[in-house]
């Protein structure tokens, strides 16, 4: 009672004067000060309530929803919204509040401050649009998600100068003049933003940001997205979204999805509101996904190149034979009384050709073995076949395999790492090839095509062998699943992996007059 009255001496003359009800209370809920518009509001004079419990004394119900929107504002520091109070004469009263948490020295809270107005008497449609707008400010503040109100006036003002200079391409003058999409988001003003914005991007608080500019979030390289979201004020959209990445003031990269929404009627003009969901943790577990696979695509390949070894040493041995061979006739040559320096340069010329096949089959085989990152180049679908099939050539003599390939030809080129493209083409002609083995085929027959289709890419690998189990159909592309005594059961998954990475689709079949059809698509380089 005496912190009441103390309280009470030093400000009670200060704000007795003001027309909004303003309490200040202990964190326990007790009045340290009431002022002579509480009095009006609610009938209790001050030296009545000074020290009694606030909400006991206004019986603020449900008791319940007080409980949880103290929590609350212990939590965030501040509260808005409406409660029911009952007067001193027993009439209940809607009343808006406004509290703020004041804290000491020691960061404790030391009292709280409350505001409040009666809006009992106010019209329906006043008190509706207030209910709207505390719940507008509720719902901004509690959001997981950062919400942003940017004041975009001076940015239409700027568009509007452009369309009276007769710009009507506003996507080419953009690319033309990059220098307005800086200015532009210069001008851009944060007028609010939630509690989430203020931790999400690096700032001490809220109105660290309020004031300010957008311009040191949106790093260059992802200022297109800005662009195309003037061109969606242009072109009168409702809304845009668009993953981009945007600087925190801490200078940590946020991989984020950006939307901005324009109210209905006020396109470019006065606030916009944007929502930035932080996505750094989805594309980090992406990131990982795609280098895990990578590293099982080159355990895969390692363990193909283990299934061709005997082709690839027999396609290392004949170049390496043809240069023994030539170098003994060029020696005979140059030994004979009257050399024929002709029939010696033709040798070496034999002989260095046939280096150069030797050095070419290793370098396909280091590049089949080596475990470099991704590199995607516009391709020719039927060179990336043609090259593949040369890893085969042995493994198809061997088990007396007849190829054929039935390549379209014209085709556009792709845009692909050849090095993938070429372990899914061996991949799936080796699976072919023992299953037919197997199966103990009389005549083992594949057939490699390409041709394009609806717009894309599509190859396929045809084989005479028992065709594939129903049961199996379901499971042919999961980890782990295989029909081979010594298989890993990785080689289609990763198939699978490498077709769909490249925005291409892979499936398998049986063919009606028997045997199996395994194609993918891939789309084709624009």
């Amino acid at each position: 009672m005496a912190e009441a009255r103390g309280v009470e001496a030093v400000f009670g003359p200060l704000i007795d004067g003001a027309s909004e009800s303003i309490i200040v209370r202990d964190p326990s809920g007790h009045v340290l000060l009431w002022n002579k518009a509480s009095e009006a509001l609610y009938g209790h004079a001050r030296d009545a309530m000074l020290g009694r419990h606030l909400h006991d004394s206004l019986n603020a119900h449900p008791p319940s929803t007080i409980a949880r929107i103290e929590q609350s504002l212990l939590e965030q520091g501040h509260w808005e919204g409406e409660l029911k109070r009952t007067t001193a004469s027993g009439e209940e009263k809607r009343v808006e509040v406004r509290w703020t948490v004041q804290r000491g020295p020691d960061g404790q809270p030391a009292f709280i401050l409350e505001y409040g107005r009666d809006l009992t008497r106010l019209s329906d449609l006043e008190a509706e649009s207030r209910v709207q707008a505390h719940r507008y400010r509720n719902l901004f503040q509690a959001m997981a998600a950062s919400f942003w109100e940017l004041d975009f006036s001076e940015v239409r003002e700027m568009l509007r100068q452009r369309i009276h200079e007769g710009v009507a391409d506003f996507r080419a003058y953009f690319a033309a003049h990059p220098e307005f999409i800086d200015a532009a988001i210069a001008v851009t003003r944060v007028v609010d933003v939630n509690d989430k914005t203020a931790m999400l991007f690096g700032a001490g608080s809220r109105e660290a940001l309020i004031g300010g500019t957008v311009a040191p979030f949106w790093p260059p390289e992802s200022r297109h997205v800005y662009a195309e979201s003037l061109l969606a004020s242009v072109d009168r959209l409702p809304s845009l979204s668009r993953e981009t990445r945007l600087s925190a003031l801490d200078g940590r990269m946020i991989d984020a999805l950006f939307t901005v929404c324009w109210p209905s009627g006020h396109h470019g003009r006065g606030t916009v509101l944007v929502g930035v969901i932080d996505l750094s943790d989805r594309v980090a577990a992406e990131r990982e996904v795609r280098r895990l696979q990578s590293e099982f695509a080159h355990a895969s390949r390692l363990s193909m190149l283990g299934e061709l070894t005997a082709s690839i040493a027999h396609e290392v041995n004949q170049p390496l034979a043809a240069i023994v061979t030539n170098g003994a006739a060029g020696a005979r040559w140059l030994s004979r009384p009257q050399p024929d320096l002709d029939e010696v340069r033709a040798i070496h010329a034999n002989m260095v050709s046939d280096a150069r096949r030797a050095a070419d089959i290793i370098a396909r085989i280091r590049a089949m073995a080596s475990n470099k990152a991704v590199e995607r180049q516009r391709l020719s679908p039927n060179q990336v076949i043609e090259e593949a099939v040369l890893f085969l050539r042995h493994e198809l003599m061997a088990h007396e395999v007849d190829l054929r390939l039935v390549l379209s030809s014209g085709l556009p080129d792709i845009e692909a790492d050849r090095v993938q493209l070429q372990q899914t083409v061996v991949n799936l002609a080796l699976n072919a090839m023992q299953e037919m083995r197997r199966a103990g085929c009389p005549r083992p027959r594949l057939d490699l095509m390409t041709l394009a289709s609806s717009g894309e890419l599509r190859f396929a690998i045809e084989d005479t062998g028992p065709g594939i189990p129903p049961e199996h159909q379901d499971r042919l592309f999961q980890s782990f699943f295989t029909t081979k005594a010594s298989g890993l059961g990785m080689g289609l998954s990763i198939c699978r992996n490498i077709i769909e990475a490249h925005g291409g689709r892979i499936w398998g079949e049986n063919i009606p007059d028997g045997g199996a059809r395994f194609v993918f698509t891939l789309p084709f380089a624009r």
